[in-house]
C-alpha cells in the first residue's frame, strides 16, 4: 500500500487529532499507517541475524511516538519519516553489534575447526529451538527490558532536544566565519539521515574546508553530543 504525502500526513492527523476515536480504531488506523511505512524503499536495512528483532521495536516506538514526529519544512513528509525512524532504527542496530561479544557475523555454514575431519558446521549445533534464541526470565528478563525501555526514552528526549535546541547549544557551536556549519545541522545530517551525507559533499555544500569540518565535527560536535546525552541520563555502560 504505497501514500503520498497528503495520505501520510492524513493518516497521522486521524490518529492524532481525533480524540474520538475509540482504542480500537485507533488501533487500526495505526496498523494501515505502520503497513505502508514498511512500503517505504529507504529504510535502513542490516545482514544481523536479530535485524528484525531491532525492527519490531522500531514499529513499536514508532506507533507510540507518531504524534511526536515533525516534518521537516525542506524535505517530503515521506522522506521526513524515513529519516525519522531510520534514526532510531540505527540506534537498535547498534544496539545489536554492542551486546555481540565480537560484533563479528558468521556464517553457519562455515565449519568449527577446518582441521577436524567431521567438518562439523555451526548449523550442525543449533538445537531443537533453531533461530529462537534463549529467553531471558525472571529478574534477568525485567531488567534487560528496563535498560531497554530506558534507552528508547533517552534516544527519544535526545532526538527531541537535537531537534529543537532549546538552549541553542548545538546551533552556537560552529566554526568560526561558518555559522551555518552548526552542530544541529552535523547531527541532522550525520545521525538522524539515511543513508548520512558524505562530509565531502557538506564541505562542499556549506563552503567550509574538509578538514576543517571534519575537525570541528569530532572535536567539538560529537563531545557536545555525548554530554547531552549524558545529562539525559544515558550511560556509556547501557
Amino acid at each position: 500500500m504505497n501514500m503520498t504525502d497528503e495520505q501520510f500526513q492524513q493518516a497521522i492527523a486521524l490518529i492524532c487529532g481525533n480524540m474520538g476515536l475509540t482504542s480500537s480504531e485507533r488501533r487500526k488506523a495505526i496498523n494501515r499507517l505502520l503497513i505502508a511505512l514498511q512500503q517505504l524503499p529507504q529504510l535502513c536495512k542490516s545482514s544481523h541475524p536479530l535485524y528484525f528483532e531491532a525492527l519490531d521495536k522500531t514499529w513499536e516506538w514508532v506507533s507510540e511516538n507518531i504524534c511526536t514526529f515533525q516534518p521537516k519544512p525542506h524535505l517530503s513528509i515521506q522522506r521526513s519519516l524515513v529519516n525519522w525512524i531510520n534514526g532510531y532504527l540505527r540506534w537498535r542496530i547498534k544496539d545489536l553489534y554492542q551486546n555481540s561479544q565480537s560484533g563479528q557475523e558468521y556464517s553457519l555454514d562455515v565449519p568449527i575447526n577446518e582441521n577436524d575431519g567431521n567438518q562439523t558446521k555451526w548449523l550442525d549445533q543449533l538445537s531443537e529451538t533453531g533461530f529462537n534464541p534463549p529467553k531471558l526470565s525472571g529478574l534477568d528478563a525485567y531488567l534487560e527490558e528496563r535498560r531497554r525501555e530506558n534507552i528508547r526514552m533517552i534516544w527519544q528526549r535526545f532526538y527531541n532536544y537535537v531537534t529543537e535546541d532549546p538552549e541553542k547549544r548545538l546551533r552556537n557551536c560552529h566554526p568560526r566565519q561558518h555559522p551555518n556549519c552548526h552542530c544541529q545541522y552535523l547531527c541532522q545530517q550525520l545521525l538522524f539521515q539515511e543513508p548520512p551525507e558524505p562530509l565531502a559533499k557538506i564541505s562542499r555544500e556549506l563552503g567550509v574546508n574538509y578538514q576543517t569540518l571534519n575537525s570541528h565535527w569530532k572535536n567539538r560536535c560529537l563531545p557536545l553530543l555525548q554530554q547531552i546525552l549524558e545529562n539525559l541520563g544515558y550511560s556509556r555502560n547501557e
